[in-house]
């Protein structure tokens, strides 16, 4: 394999900078969610009754499926990370990926802000109203930020993350890093992993935990997101960046930023293998 020799001494010239203001961008981007949740949180309409659906008028409510959605969800996000941290370009591939999530936490928390609609069960427990203090939306941020909006880790209480579904966005965003960055002969899993997320999708339907138009929201910006930053990286090495329409994208100057460092799209290959400095002997390359 001669055309892999230059990557693989080219590795430690990759900017990890660059990977660590993508982190910052994603922590930011999650924190504005939190912070936008426990801030709406007084201000969903109480006593009103869920706003009319299509699924919901033709399915029962399933309360329990949720769980099913979280463990799938949790599996794949699992498998990503596997597919990240072992690529052989592992920093650029976190970078490109991170900031996807940070665009597409972003305009969740944008969105669940301008608009509170009631919560799409009878059976959905909100907490109590708070004062809407400071100090009041500090403190839940503190106790909810650290289950990342997973009821298994601690049941919910605050109401009013609608409109764009965050299980929605990590189910797709693991899915689509997934078969972006694994090898070939590994694409038949890829079509596996996509059939469990609308599995699971279907189970934050049954469960109520959304309306259809926040699952189908959450799809449609996780997935512009994820192909706009690939075909614009794409067009900058191709040297045809000013000439991609979707370059015209407020974000796009990030792009050619993020991309300095990193290889062209026929170098690029996608390589998994053990990331440690462990002796040749015993690494292991997929």
């Amino acid at each position: 394999m001669p055309e892999i020799l230059p990557l693989v001494t080219s590795k430690n010239e990759v900017s990890k900078l660059t990977t660590m203001w993508a982190f910052v961008l994603v922590a930011a981007g999650w924190f504005a969610n939190e912070l936008a949740l426990a801030w709406i949180h007084d201000r969903v309409p109480r006593q009103v009754e869920p706003l009319p659906d299509l699924w919901f008028s033709i399915f029962p409510e399933v309360r329990g499926a949720i769980h099913v959605t979280e463990y799938i969800m949790l599996f794949l996000v699992v498998n990503a990370l596997i597919v990240v941290i072992c690529h052989q370009h592992r920093w650029i591939v976190m970078r490109r990926v991170f900031f996807c999530a940070a665009l597409a936490y972003a305009f969740r928390a944008i969105c669940i802000t301008l608009l509170q609609v009631p919560v799409p069960s009878k059976n959905t427990y909100c907490a109590p109203k708070g004062d809407g203090s400071l100090a009041t939306t500090a403190e839940r941020i503190v106790r909810t930020f650290w289950s990342a909006g997973i009821e298994q880790l601690r049941p919910r209480e605050l109401c009013g993350d609608l409109i764009v579904s965050g299980h929605t966005l990590t189910l797709f965003l693991a899915v689509l890093t997934f078969r972006q960055y694994t090898p070939r002969r590994l694409t038949y899993l890829g079509y596996v992993y996509q059939g469990l997320s609308y599995i699971a999708i279907i189970c934050i339907l049954l469960s109520r935990k959304h309306y259809c138009i926040d699952v189908l929201l959450g799809y449609v910006v996780v997935t512009r997101i994820f192909w706009t930053y690939h075909s614009l990286q794409y067009s900058f090495h191709q040297g045809e960046f000013d000439r991609n329409a979707l370059s015209q994208t407020c974000w796009a100057w990030i792009v050619a930023v993020f991309e300095m460092d990193a290889p062209p799209p026929n170098l690029f290959l996608n390589v998994l293998e053990w990331p440690s400095s462990c002796p040749s002997k015993i690494r292991r390359t997929f």
